[in-house]
């Protein structure tokens, strides 16, 4: 999403030595970072994004080895105590800031300001997801940063891009799912429109803001010069459905779903168990396949059903014969059954299941965080893999202020600015007193 007020996020790295007890000084309760050198180790990140879209991007950076600092208000932001568990984890806010450095600057002031162009000076890159103009008006836009970091590359999440008449309006997922023409293209049978799924854009546009910065990334090191980057949800969502989008709009005609299956032989159906498989017998090869796996040679026999085209015009009487045939046996067996048999099939997973599903633990799809509070807690992995520069995840998701003391320390500030800069409410610093427990 796009938002109206400052906010910045950045990743956990390496965590300084105890130093003396002082309100001013950085305490946490876990040992040096020790993982792994990753693929974008020595780039610096200021993370001024919030909700999913930026956080997305930059845990990514965080995932893959870059030191990402995230910048909050005093007090943290609304993130930290979004869908919080009976018990208190916050889900949301771990899953996309893990890994990061935190720091608690109140940056509508001008000192706040200035103590962030100091850090902007030592970063690769700036990321921020607020309206347009709202950066130039704090005094942290390109221009200004730019004065301070010329080859920095400046990227901006936004709801509708760049352009257009609506490039200042506010913007949420859902909001970017019914602009975009994905929300209609999921109508249900009602004919109501539909969201996709929760997150949809914003996660892709995490990706592809990601993507941005990295090729710009790459621009920078052939030619030295830095650049701004903009990825819109409304964008993303609409670069996920390029074939759906290209074929509307050259025939005129949105081809949705209509339900759960894309074809008669591809989609939904549900075992004799009342569990659910998805097949996707989507050519004739994989129709011989499947008529043999079902054990239904009068379907392959039958006129009616010979080639593709035909069945698909037969559907309403084709679908009945499949689905009271997978209604003879359990989803597990006909799993087992179709796969032996060369049909692409897989249950239909609850996101529970994939705690023991063995190709999302093989692959690290799902993986174990360690917490200082929670002790460990089962999230989700890197969804790629690169051989020599492996992901790393496993750092710790940071603290209010976790990294403030050390970060200014960065930006050449002494111990006694920084106390001041506490005493009067510009920065907020996380310490963890083991005496007393008082974390604050």
């Amino acid at each position: 999403m796009t938002t109206t007020e400052p906010r910045i996020t950045e990743s956990a790295k390496t965590e300084s030595t105890k130093t003396e007890q002082t309100k001013t000084e950085q305490s946490t309760a876990t040992p040096p970072n020790t993982l792994p050198a990753g693929a974008l180790d020595g780039i610096r990140v200021l993370d001024f994004t919030r909700f999913m879209q930026g956080p997305y991007a930059t845990r990514i950076f965080a995932d893959l080895g870059a030191e990402v600092v995230k910048v909050e208000r005093p007090g943290g932001e609304w993130d930290r105590r979004l869908r919080l568990s009976p018990a208190g984890f916050g889900g949301f806010f771990h899953s996309l800031n893990r890994g990061k450095r935190s720091m608690a600057v109140d940056i509508t002031t001008d000192e706040g300001r200035e103590l962030i162009l100091k850090l902007a000076a030592t970063c690769d890159v700036v990321i921020e997801n607020f309206r347009p103009g709202v950066m130039e008006r704090l005094g942290l836009g390109y221009d200004q940063v730019r004065a301070v970091n010329p080859k920095v590359i400046f990227a901006a999440a936004s709801g509708y891009g760049p352009y257009g008449p609506n490039a200042a309006e506010p913007m949420f997922d859902m909001v970017a799912q019914a602009v975009s023409g994905v929300s209609d293209f999921n109508r249900g049978l009602d004919g109501e429109p539909r969201l996709a799924t929760r997150g949809l854009a914003d996660t892709a546009g995490g990706m592809y803001l990601a993507m941005a910065v990295l090729t710009a990334l790459f621009v920078r090191e052939r030619t030295g010069e830095g650049q701004r980057v903009d990825a819109s949800l409304m964008g993303a969502a609409i670069g996920l459905h390029t074939a759906e989008v290209t074929i509307a709009l050259d025939q005129d005609t949105v081809f949705r779903l209509g339900g759960n299956r894309v074809t008669s032989t591809s989609g939904a159906f549900k075992a004799g168990d009342d569990k659910w498989l998805v097949i996707a017998a989507t050519d004739q090869k994989l129709w011989v396949h499947l008529t043999t796996a079902l054990g239904r040679q009068d379907l392959y026999d039958d006129e009616r059903f010979a080639k593709s085209r035909i069945r698909e015009k037969q559907r309403d009487i084709l679908e009945p014969l499949i689905e009271e045939t997978f209604l003879t046996k359990g989803r597990d067996e006909w799993v087992e059954i179709l796969r032996a048999n060369g049909v692409p099939v897989a249950p239909v997973n609850s996101f529970l299941d994939l705690a023991d599903d063995p190709d999302a633990l093989a692959n690290g799809y799902i993986v174990e965080q360690p917490d200082r509070k929670w002790g460990t807690v089962k999230t989700v992995g890197l969804p790629f893999h690169l051989e020599r520069t492996p992901g790393r995840v496993g750092a710790q998701t940071p603290e209010l202020g976790e990294d403030t003391v050390e970060e200014l320390l960065i930006a050449g500030l002494s111990r006694d600015q920084i106390g001041d800069l506490v005493s009067r409410g510009i920065i907020e610093v996380y310490t963890d007193d083991a005496e007393s427990g008082e974390k604050r």
